[in-house]
């Protein structure tokens, strides 16, 4: 079942590309076994200026013109996600100038394996729905970022199934958590907690509601993409790592 979970968060990953391409004036740009995000109001953030390619043969079919897409998009820095298992895919970019930037984790869980948090939320804490902005403007937050960031990159609802949950205390959004249905597969990303409200299980307590109400519609599995510092908190609700994805940046002189 490992590598079937991999498979799906591989997918789910291309739907995260998707959102960071459908906001206005973004771009998300199809082509043969490749899907990438232009986002020309945030062109030093690689995350939301993206891609990412079914094989090597796939990319190398691209990269030209997608190289000048984003050039003439103005965009100074984007990224190539590639999966354990395509070795091909490295060599043509770091031959192109692209540096390996980072190994996220790639996690999978069953749902009905979903583990629910025992602790309770903190006292006048509550869970509620959102747009996907304000989920962008708790990223831009909880991450230090200040000009363009997540606000910028997913602000317009995006046409896409996305349902995002947040943790409010005393009536402000200091935790949430994006799902984006991709057949049966939950995808989560956008996981972020305020400054001030880390270490309270509120993190935790936000994607496991998102779990159950995918659970609910008939969602089979989840998947993610974890940092170092997010894995323990999927690992408690019973994720597991399935392989890993490489970030293969292009950073450009402004």
């Amino acid at each position: 079942m490992a590598g079937e979970l991999h498979q799906r968060g591989v997918a789910g990953l291309r739907l995260e590309i998707e959102l960071f391409g459908s906001s206005m004036p973004g771009r998300v740009i199809r082509r043969p076994g490749v899907v990438a995000s232009v986002s020309p109001l945030t062109p030093h953030r690689s995350i939301f200026n993206s891609l990412t390619a079914a094989n090597a043969d796939a990319l190398a079919d691209s990269i030209d013109e997608l190289e000048a897409v984003y050039r003439s998009a103005g965009v100074h820095a984007w990224t190539v996600w590639v999966p354990d298992y395509d070795r091909q895919s490295p060599k043509l970019l770091e031959a192109r100038g692209h540096v390996l930037d980072g190994s996220p984790r790639s996690m999978g869980l069953e749902l009905e394996d979903l583990r629910i948090p025992g602790q309770d939320l903190p006292a006048g804490a509550e869970v509620v729905e959102i747009g996907t902005a304000e989920t962008g403007r708790i990223n831009d937050l909880a991450y230090g970022i200040e000009g363009p960031g997540w606000e910028m990159a997913i602000g317009p609802e995006p046409d896409l199934r996305v349902h995002a949950l947040a943790v409010e205390v005393g009536g402000e959004p200091v935790s949430c958590a994006i799902a984006i249905d991709g057949g049966d597969d939950v995808c989560i990303t956008g996981v972020a907690t305020a400054p001030g409200h880390r270490g309270t299980g509120l993190a935790a307590a936000v994607v496991a509601r998102l779990l159950v109400d995918g659970r609910d519609r008939g969602m089979q599995t989840a998947t993610l993409q974890a940092s170092r510092a997010g894995a323990p908190v999927y690992e408690r609700l019973g994720f597991s790592d399935v392989g890993f994805i490489e970030l293969w940046e292009l950073r450009e002189p402004a």
